[in-house]
């Protein structure tokens, strides 16, 4: 295959205005749930009640990924991507407004609600223009540009809040409403949400969902008790930001090369190997005492944790049928939101009884779940190669 004919398959298709819209996506996720919890914190505002109004973003981006699929069949979808964009974007900028507490989760849990529908919307138009053979690497693309803006935005967010408060939350305001109007200018036709298709679809997509799960329960763990981790251990606040910078960078190097493999060989079996490989990676990070080992287990953890979101959602949707797609990648963001809302509950729960060193204990357990279930169901979902 020519290289001309390989970048048409990845880029071609207007495949790449979706790779715009995913890194506009991620720069309003970059802002959005870090900065909430920063500015609650400097607001005095309780622990129980920051890790409540957090949560609430990704279950209710969870629940509205189920309600899109079911509600909107047969319908044009622009104008619930542009109205999920505005609800979000105007919640937003409302956000750092306000000091009630009600009406700052009731914000979140608005903001969830809207960006599930962009996200929902924009992986099934990925995967329904990408081809069989290229579906790894196109939601490696994706989530390459998406990870780069979330790393943008999460950097540029704290120096701009330390300026004025409500600075930050501007640019998801800009982001959210700018990717209804980049759709609607490169897909002029129609984009309709098919009928769900009368077939088992969740016994299809079952290795996707506990990997997206897996996946958003590791990674919002991560983010969120492993800086109390090292506070814990006496880390200074630059060492906080290393730790946490070196994994996003091994996120974002594992990304392309992972799911360019996947393609070449078998995507359930990159996945199954790369979550071998992260119970270990995890593991080192608790296990070190040394702050440069400690570095090193981080970026190694980046570099197999990162490509588990894109190659879950390529063997979410490879064994699907095109009116299928829409139901699959629905329960694929909800099955990681649910992930991510109940991570940091469960982990810092056994942080509290356990001890410091249990915080990783949960998310291993769950890898380790997860190959135990791949290995009990064996050939059941055997692949080709290249599938």
């Amino acid at each position: 295959m020519e290289l001309r004919e390989k970048i048409h398959l990845v880029f071609g298709n207007n495949k790449w205005v979706l790779y715009i819209v995913g890194l506009l996506i991620g720069t309003a996720l970059g802002i959005i749930n870090p900065l909430a919890s920063t500015h609650l914190e400097k607001n005095n505002v309780g622990n129980i009640w920051i890790g409540t109004i957090s949560s609430s973003f990704f279950l209710f981006m969870s629940i509205g990924s189920i309600i899109i699929s079911k509600k909107m069949k047969d319908k044009n979808i622009k104008v619930y991507i542009l109205v999920g964009s505005l609800i979000a974007a105007m919640a937003c900028g409302i956000f750092p407004l306000v000091s009630n507490l009600y009406i700052l989760l009731l914000l979140m849990i608005t903001m969830g609600f809207g960006i599930s529908f962009n996200i929902v919307v924009v992986q099934t138009m990925v995967q329904n223009l990408a081809e069989a053979g290229t579906r790894g690497i196109v939601s490696g693309l994706y989530s390459f540009y998406f990870a780069i803006g979330f790393v943008l935005s999460s950097i540029i967010g704290p120096q701009l809040y330390i300026s004025k408060s409500w600075i930050p939350f501007m640019i998801p305001i800009v982001t959210l409403i700018l990717c209804p109007i980049i759709l609607n200018y490169n897909f002029s036709e129609g984009l309709i949400f098919p009928e769900k298709s009368k077939g088992n679809v969740l016994k299809k997509v079952s290795i996707g969902l506990q990997g997206a799960f897996a996946y958003g329960f590791t990674e919002t763990t991560l983010i969120t008790l492993y800086p109390i981790f090292l506070l814990h251990q006496e880390y200074s606040l630059t060492n906080l930001g290393y730790a946490l910078g070196i994994f996003v960078v091994g996120s974002i190097v594992g990304t392309i090369p992972m799911t360019y493999i996947s393609d070449k060989y078998s995507r359930v079996n990159t996945l199954i190997i790369i979550i071998f490989i992260s119970v270990f990676t995890i593991s080192g990070i608790i296990i070190s005492d040394s702050f440069v080992i400690r570095l090193i287990f981080s970026f190694l953890s980046g570099l197999v944790i990162g490509p588990i979101y894109p190659l879950s959602l390529a063997v979410t949707v490879q064994n699907l049928r095109k009116e299928e797609i829409p139901y699959g990648t629905s329960l694929f963001t909800s099955s990681y939101g649910i992930g991510s809302t109940v991570g940091p509950l469960i982990s810092s729960t056994a942080m509290s009884l356990l001890g410091d060193g249990y915080i990783f204990s949960v998310c291993i357990l769950i890898f380790v779940i997860f190959l135990f279930t791949r290995y009990m169901k064996r050939g059941k979902y055997g692949l080709k190669v290249a599938a």
